[in-house]
């Protein structure tokens, strides 16, 4: 799932937690100052030629390919049905496995919405994607961690939850994908 998927869910689904009776999530005086920072750097770079210049030339260079294939799967809407659907369904099954890790370690006196739970790995694979490791590795486990504490769960469940959570979704499926490929390379398929 691209970052862009990631925000757009997020702010869903953060729309969707402000609406409910759950602990507030009012944003810090560290998230302003980190958003009105991007926008002095956004108003910076539109504004200095040569930065301009080398942002478009790379941002040029992205699209250069992606639009020909974005055109090409809107022109088949069963292709980009199944896509969205299917980005939509992992994302889903992603939520619902965090939210049973939460479950396994037991919450007692302490509930969190499934919307929580969906804001805070939204915000978690995000920051992962942009993240300079595989897999987000490090990144993705401190924000679903923080993000599970700030909403209101004790950090003796979130931490391990959230390691919980990765070792089903990050790791253990390494070794099926290992084993898969080490046979499909001695087969001659790859």
């Amino acid at each position: 799932m691209c970052i862009r998927d990631s925000i757009l869910m997020l702010l869903s689904f953060g729309y969707l937690t402000g609406t409910e009776k759950t602990p507030s999530l009012s944003p810090s005086r560290t998230v302003i100052a980190g958003l009105l920072t991007v926008a002095v750097l956004v108003l910076v770079v539109t504004s200095v030629p040569f930065l301009r210049k080398f942002v478009v030339t790379r941002v040029r260079s992205l699209f250069a390919g992606v639009v020909p294939r974005m055109l090409d799967v809107l022109q088949r809407p069963q292709k980009l049905v199944t896509g969205i659907g299917g980005m939509l369904l992992l994302t889903a099954c992603f939520v619902m496995c965090l939210d049973a890790s939460i479950r396994a370690f037991g919450t007692e006196g302490t509930s969190i919405s499934i919307a929580s739970v969906a804001v805070v790995f939204l915000a978690g694979n995000a920051l992962g994607s942009a993240a300079p490791t595989p897999g987000g590795v490090g990144a993705v486990e401190a924000t679903l961690t923080v993000g599970l504490i700030a909403v209101g769960l004790p950090k003796e469940v979130a931490a391990p939850a959230v390691l919980l959570f990765r070792l089903l979704t990050l790791w253990i499926p390494v070794l099926p994908g290992w084993l898969a490929f080490n046979h499909l390379t001695r087969k001659g398929a790859l």
